[in-house]
């Protein structure tokens, strides 16, 4: 039992060091006065100040509580001990000695282990880690820990892509369920709380069941009709595996946690047969000389290599596209230019049944994983886009743009969006953050106009394609900032020329980010949009959001507020926990919103009303100032295709 408090106590001893010093050195100031007056001639031993890296110290255990360090340092001079410094605190059993040379230190280890110090007490003794020796063994100990840590929770490659694989489908969707009932709650919860001053009629009513707790009603989940070999679009990193070969895979863990291990996926239920063939023909391209590569990987530790990543695109009209990102640092132009041959004429070479349709090139040098997502691509085989088709219309999708992942489910989800939108042939349908502009053309025939609002170019150009390609002539384009563009609408000859009285629905369909603060204020004061069907990837963004359509009226968030009607879960993503999820929101009546400020006050009272006021408008702001700061580093995370997360997880 002795020796296991003495161990505690040496653990201690570290971090007591500084109270130690401070305390011996007052102690010690009140011993050198009196060896002053003794003789002026000398300086004790223990006053002389050796830095801690030259010195040797042990620890000797069973010193009486009461001894300071005038005492230890009486007790070591009446023993010869060649100390260069102590430290002994009153109330402590232990003392602390410092040599010049190891030699000296383990002499007087020996000396006093099993010292008769009195009648009753032998002391103990151990030898003292020195700082240097301490910093490298805690080090090395941490090294050791990370790695064991490494080894023994490395996952799985299922676990990585699809950590669900092993949870019944029918349980999947009832997870699903339950996770947006929550969102639902949460969305009424923050409106509620965002109203404070301002509660809209449908907020007043105090929430007893879990239904009222909801913002909306929640229709059933919608299962996708695939659940196996459903992704159209996978991007692989290209690294080594646990042997240390080279691998065209996914990472079994994040870089900053020391994992760059990449694995197989063919056993993953979520790549298509056909993206894990060409993934297969392309880790053989990097393996085997003889097939015209003799670069290597990209290595994420050293930030040297090639080969960096793969992406692979393949749909239901047959057609496939290959992405290849490679490390050209160092490279002369002439070298590049022979690994653009070498990688034509092997994917040329291929039989014809396993040849794709479009095989572009990505340069890209950063330290960062994942490169900027409007990366320049060149197309070096093939055609620069290939196309997929969704509820009879055709589409063409270049390497950057976004396309839904699940084709099959895609199609049930516009549906929806089509459904619950109820359009006519008097609609003008805003398609907010159109993108490519899928959702719009799909509902191109039933309206009389739609108005696709973008802030990229390259994918207002897509939009404009697609229009010529499906022969729609009743969809325009505008290029620019929502915020900026939604109201200038009535204004302009875009406005679909039916004037102030002319139906607006809108849609949007945002990145995982969610809306900007401005295009939800934008969204809020133009009046014309009646219905918005909103459709969410990320249902962390959604609940802000939706709070800001929902709240009340105030100097921050003008125009009447929207109320959530009804709400629907899409699985577009089995074996996961992600799920897409589409919100119906409609105007609310302007006699429908209720003042919960208290407006009787006396005279006198009037001015601090005013100030309060202010401040609480003040603070709403900074709030909201707040919250789109947090929602641009969202967005810029996404721009970047949040470096650690798209690491491991293929892409949304």
């Amino acid at each position: 039992m002795e020796e296991v408090k003495d161990e505690k106590i040496i653990e201690n001893v570290e971090s007591k060091d500084k109270v130690v010093e401070s305390t011996t050195e007052s102690k010690e100031e009140n011993d050198k006065e009196e060896t002053t007056k003794e003789t002026t001639t000398e300086t004790p031993s223990d006053q002389i100040y050796v830095p801690n890296s030259t010195l040797h110290s042990m620890v000797v255990f069973g010193l009486p509580k009461y001894m300071d360090s005038k005492r230890f340092t009486k007790f070591l001079e009446q023993n010869n001990v060649p100390f260069k410094k102590i430290k002994k605190i009153v109330k402590e059993s232990f003392g602390i000695i410092s040599f010049d040379s190891v030699e000296d230190r383990d002499k007087y280890l020996e000396y006093f282990q099993g010292f008769q110090f009195n009648d009753k007490t032998k002391l103990k003794t151990e030898a003292k880690e020195e700082k240097a020796d301490r910093m490298k063994r805690k080090y090395e100990e941490k090294e050791e820990k990370k790695e064991d840590n490494r080894e023994s929770k490395l996952k799985t490659i299922e676990d990585i892509v699809c950590p669900w694989y092993n949870i019944p489908y029918e349980e999947q969707l009832k997870k699903k369920k339950e996770q947006i009932e929550k969102v639902m709650m949460n969305i009424k919860s923050t409106t509620r709380k965002e109203s404070f001053h301002n509660l809209p009629e449908w907020l007043v009513k105090k929430d007893t069941t879990k239904e009222e707790k909801m913002c909306c009603k929640l229709e059933e989940i919608v299962p996708s009709p695939v659940t196996e070999n459903y992704r159209n679009k996978a991007q692989y990193t290209i690294g080594y595996d646990i042997d240390n070969k080279p691998c065209v895979g996914f990472a079994l863990g994040r870089t900053g946690n020391g994992i760059t291990i990449v694995a197989d996926p063919t056993n993953a239920p979520l790549i298509s047969k056909r993206s894990n063939e060409i993934r297969h023909l392309f880790n053989q391209y990097i393996i085997e000389p003889n097939l015209g590569s003799i670069r290597k990987p990209f290595d994420k530790n050293s930030h040297s290599g090639f080969w960096r990543q793969l992406t692979v695109r393949d749909f239901t009209t047959g057609e496939t596209m290959v992405t290849i990102q490679f490390n050209h640092k160092g490279l002369t132009p002439e070298e590049l230019e022979t690994e653009k041959t070498n990688l034509k004429n092997y994917f040329t070479s291929l039989p014809e049944e396993q040849r794709i349709t479009s095989l572009s090139i990505q340069l890209y040098d950063g330290i960062s994983n994942a490169a900027p997502v409007d990366l320049a691509v060149e197309t070096i085989l093939g055609p620069e886009f290939i196309h997929e088709k969704l509820l009879g219309c055709q589409f063409r999708v270049s390497p950057n743009a976004f396309f839904q992942v699940n084709t099959k489910a895609t199609e049930l989800l516009y549906s929806k969006v089509l459904d619950w939108a109820q359009v006519s042939s008097d609609t003008t349908l805003l398609d907010i953050c159109c993108g490519t502009g899928t959702i719009g053309q799909c509902i191109s025939k039933k309206v009389k106009k739609v108005i696709g609002l973008e802030i990229s170019p390259d994918a207002v150009v897509d939009s404009i394609n697609n229009a010529k390609l499906n022969k729609i002539e009743n969809a325009e384009y505008i290029v620019g900032k929502a915020e900026d563009t939604l109201p200038t609408l009535l204004t302009t000859n875009g406005g679909g020329g039916g004037g102030k009285n002319q139906e607006f629905i809108g849609i949007v369909d945002p990145p995982r980010g969610g809306l900007h603060g401005d295009v939800l204020k934008a969204i809020r004061s133009f009046e014309p949009i009646k219905k918005l069907v909103y459709v969410s990837c990320n249902q962390s963004s959604l609940i802000p959001d939706a709070s800001k359509l929902c709240k009340g009226i105030s100097k921050t968030m003008k125009g009447t507020p929207f109320k959530p009607t009804k709400a629907i879960a899409f699985d577009l993503f089995p074996h996961t926990d992600l799920v897409e999820v589409v919100v119906l929101f409609e105007r609310i009546e302007t006699d429908t919103t209720t003042t919960t400020t208290t407006t009787t006050a006396t005279t006198n009272s009037d001015d601090k009303l005013v100030i309060q006021d202010i401040e609480e408008n003040e603070k709403e702001e900074n709030e909201e100032k707040d919250e789109e700061d947090k929602k641009r580093k969202r967005d810029e995370n996404e721009e970047t295709g949040n470096n650690e997360n798209k690491e491991i997880k293929l892409e949304n």
